[in-house]
């Protein structure tokens, strides 16, 4: 009983020992043979001690045992050690306790098991360098894999991110950010809006789809800035599954297509303002024709004056006037507009549009406040075309008001462009017809022909410029005209 507890107080401190130097860091190859000599001091304390042979065969597993640390060296030395112990104990154990064991049969055995043991190690090390180098080339081609695909990720021109099942955001590329306004940091881990709010409904419910497995591919829809400002955008979505079936997470990708739906309006209205022209082309003249004569005898019998027709011929000649204003409208649309153009001064042009309408502002008690520099501002362009413009946008902006109302007239520059700006306090453009405004016979007008904003278009777009409308319902409208410098 006594030795017994001998034992298991010296397992004890071995194992307090190994923990200690496994604490302490020390080199794996110290702790590898204070684990052999504490192993075989204890196979022979326990051999002598019971007078047994059995625990010789404790030698002979701790051989196989050793083959994990894949040392040729620790294994020979063991080897010659592990046949020394043995003989050892077997002579002892005859020349002391006088019982004839095989020593023969124990040398052989260990022999036996010593090859094994070199040649299971040779193998095991040869086995584990082969997989460590399979391993090894496995993770370097996940490594190089998992790069390109992050390279990918950032580097892309289109939006991406990662939605997880919760509808938070996991992670997000650099032209997301760009796109959206958003910084990765803000995203990360939110769950952000990113749809116009028209949209939020019909976006809940894709989301939904998604986690059902549905996929969306190029889907058109309109998303929603940081700043809040909306953009056409084309998005795709997708599920992401990991390697079991299971979703992970969603991915979005998103372009923005403002540009295109500029394009296709752009093409749209040029293909009207060719079909207007061609139109124009085959019948204005056919019209103007049979209208002359009619309007001669309409003015001989105009001119009667105990005529009892001569209210309705009168009405009639002024209508007839009407038509002809309509039709010298219409011929514009039909051919290009002439090329005679020249160096003006933009703040010459506006102030004798200014002065061209002091009369009529003053009789509608109407206000005009200018600012714009008197400087000389130059730009290269026909100068009847330019102020037609100019003019059918300050009448518009008369007649938009019925009294006691302010127009505002804006010049400034920058170094490629002119932008002047005419604000009115009328009545405003509804929000949903300001994209008709310049399409052809529309007019909120009751006398208006609804030519003159497709034509005033058609010769800033001639010019090199653009005509842009912005407009709030009984606050007003203010119409900005840009339009590029001489150089």
């Amino acid at each position: 009983m006594h030795l017994t507890h001998n034992y298991t107080l010296y397992i004890i401190v071995n194992v307090l020992l190994i923990g200690f130097l496994l604490y302490k860091k020390v080199h794996a190859r110290i702790v590898q043979i204070f684990l052999i000599l504490a192993w075989n001091i204890l196979l022979i304390a326990l051999t002598i001690g019971s007078g047994q042979l059995l625990f010789v065969f404790g030698f002979l597993y701790l051989l196989l045992i050793v083959n994990v640390y894949q040392s040729h060296v620790i294994n020979t030395l063991l080897a010659i050690i592990t046949a020394v112990e043995i003989a050892f104990l077997v002579i002892y154990m005859q020349s002391n306790i006088n019982i004839t064991y095989p020593v023969e049969s124990f040398i052989f055995l260990t022999s036996f098991l010593c090859i094994i043991g070199l040649l299971q190690t040779v193998y095991v090390k040869k086995l584990w360098s082969h997989e460590e180098k399979r391993n090894m080339e496995k993770q370097l081609e996940l490594s190089s894999t998992e790069a390109y695909l992050k390279l990918f990720f950032d580097h892309a021109e289109d939006a991406m991110a990662v939605f997880d099942l919760n509808n938070k955001i996991i992670e997000v590329n650099a032209a997301f950010e760009k796109m959206y306004g958003w910084t990765k940091e803000e995203c990360i881990g939110q769950s952000i809006q990113l749809v116009a709010p028209e949209n939020v409904e019909a976006a809940h419910n894709r989301f939904l789809k998604l986690l059902q497995g549905e996929r969306f591919r190029l889907l058109e829809t309109k998303d929603m800035r940081k700043d809040g400002s909306i953009f056409d955008a084309q998005i795709s979505l997708a599920p992401i599954y990991n390697s079991y079936g299971d979703m992970l997470a969603v991915s979005v990708i998103a372009r923005d297509i403002s540009y295109l739906k500029e394009n296709e309006k752009l093409a749209l209205q040029s293909e009207k303002l060719k079909l207007a022209g061609e139109i124009a082309a085959g019948v204005a003249h056919e019209i103007r024709n049979p209208m002359t004569v009619v309007s001669g005898f309409i003015q001989m019998m105009n001119e009667d004056q105990q005529s009892p027709y001569q209210a309705y011929t009168g009405i009639i000649q002024s209508e007839i006037e009407r038509i002809d204003l309509i039709i010298s409208e219409f011929l514009v649309l039909s051919k290009p507009l002439a090329e005679q153009k020249s160096t003006l001064d933009l703040s010459e042009i506006l102030q004798d549009i200014a002065t061209f309408f002091e009369l009529q502002l003053e009789q509608r008690q109407i206000q005009l406040i200018q600012h714009f520099n008197r400087n000389s501002l130059f730009i290269y362009a026909n100068n009847n075309q330019i102020k037609q413009v100019f003019i059918n946008i300050v009448k518009n902006a008369i007649e938009a008001i019925e009294k006691d109302g302010t127009i505002t007239l804006i010049c400034q520059n920058d170094e490629r462009f002119a932008y002047i700006k005419i604000s009115d306090t009328g009545e405003g453009i509804p929000q949903h017809l300001i994209d008709y405004v310049f399409e052809p016979f529309y007019t909120t007008k009751a006398t208006g022909t609804g030519l003159g904003m497709m034509i005033s278009n058609k010769i800033i777009r001639e010019h090199g410029g653009v005509i842009l409308i912005e407009s709030e319902e009984h606050i007003g409208t203010t119409i900005t005209i840009k339009i590029p410098l001489q150089n």
